[in-house]
């Protein structure tokens, strides 16, 4: 195994984040829509079913609370123990 490959399976996470309009982008990956479906195959396909990796979830300030709770649904629906949620300014401001 090489040091590479060790360092990449140590700070492996799931991020999501919420745009103010209520958009998600997984690990940097914008979905086509914002629906709970879609939000839960693409976590599904890049955590590989492992619930036990950091899932953070990052959510413009001006972001509806139902967009952020939809996140949260998911990551419990599929099992993630290991939850963080941050707030970040809207680029406007």
């Amino acid at each position: 195994m090489t040091l590479r490959f060790i360092f990449f399976i140590l700070f492996i996470e799931i991020e999501v984040i919420v745009s103010a309009s209520g958009d998600y982008s997984v690990n940097d990956r914008n979905l086509v829509n914002n629906q709970e479906e879609t939000l839960k195959k693409a976590v599904q396909k890049l955590s590989e079913g492992d619930s036990n990796i950091p899932f953070i979830i990052t959510a413009d300030a001006k972001t509806s609370h139902e967009f952020v709770v939809r996140v949260m649904d998911v990551a419990g629906q599929l099992g993630f123990v290991q939850l963080s949620i941050t707030t970040q300014r809207s680029k406007s401001n």
